[in-house]
């Protein structure tokens, strides 16, 4: 069943000079997909359109057999939720304010947090294995321990699908891979959507990837499909050896000397 439906989407910032040129994918229940491509190629300017912070110009967007622009904001919310790349941490709140902050599109004006939102915001953060941090101030977290907390606020809102940019941006390996892998781990209970710069990184974790250059739909499909010599040169300009790796039997690229 098709989560997310992306048709024939058109989007920018000006009407005469489109970003987004023509994209059509869809999102399955329970996939991980990767957006990736070049710098330029419009990742986030796409997730900014499937999330409603920008105005489709031709297309659409379709959430749980929702188009988007009949759904209000807080609705939207209920059924995506978008985990930006320079999302900061928040003087004064600790990690159990901040993923209460997921709860928001649930409560009314004025009203206090119920028992279902403090259930909700315990079950984040025990999945995203944050529990030893949820009483400390979030500007006192590393990198990788507060993209922990980004995520387990976006999963306290029990959307359909999450978005994500970027997700291991500026974080070291080890951290990029637990991400990843608790990424993966979360598909069980939500569909996931990502872009990443790392080819290798998305092409290991991710069940398929949508490869994009100048706002256009380059390849899109399993890692295996995806990830191959002829594509990456469309994309990036650059030869390449592609190879399996061994052990997890996942797409990888290799430069040719």
């Amino acid at each position: 069943m098709s989560i997310l439906i992306v048709e024939n989407l058109v989007c920018g910032y000006d009407q005469k000079k489109p970003v987004i040129k023509d994209i059509s994918f869809t999102v399955d229940d329970g996939q991980f997909v990767g957006i990736v491509g070049p710098n330029g190629a419009g990742k986030t300017t796409l997730l900014r359109a499937i999330v409603g912070l920008l105005k489709v110009q031709h297309g659409g967007v379709t959430i749980s057999n929702h188009k988007i622009e009949h759904l209000d904001r807080r609705e939207l919310a209920r059924r995506i939720a978008f985990v930006p790349q320079l999302m900061e941490p928040v003087d004064g709140f600790s990690v159990e304010d901040l993923v209460m902050l997921g709860r928001t599109p649930y409560l009314d004006r004025f009203s206090f947090e119920q028992n279902d939102d403090y259930d909700a915001v315990k079950w984040a953060i025990d999945e995203l294995k944050i529990s030893e941090l949820k009483d400390r101030q979030t500007t006192e977290l590393s990198g990788g321990e507060f993209q922990r907390v980004a995520i387990a606020r976006a999963l306290a809102q029990e959307p359909k699908i999450m978005l994500l940019d970027e997700p291991t941006a500026h974080l070291d390996i080890r951290y990029q891979v637990n991400i990843c892998k608790m990424l993966r781990k979360l598909r069980s209970h939500r569909s996931i959507l990502a872009t990443f710069h790392d080819l290798n990184l998305a092409s290991r974790f991710c069940s398929r990837l949508v490869l994009m250059k100048n706002g256009e739909l380059i390849a899109e499909g399993s890692p295996d499909e995806v990830v191959t010599p002829e594509n990456i040169w469309k994309a990036y300009r650059i030869k390449v050896t592609v190879k399996n790796n061994p052990t997890t039997q996942k797409a990888r690229y290799v430069l040719l000397p």
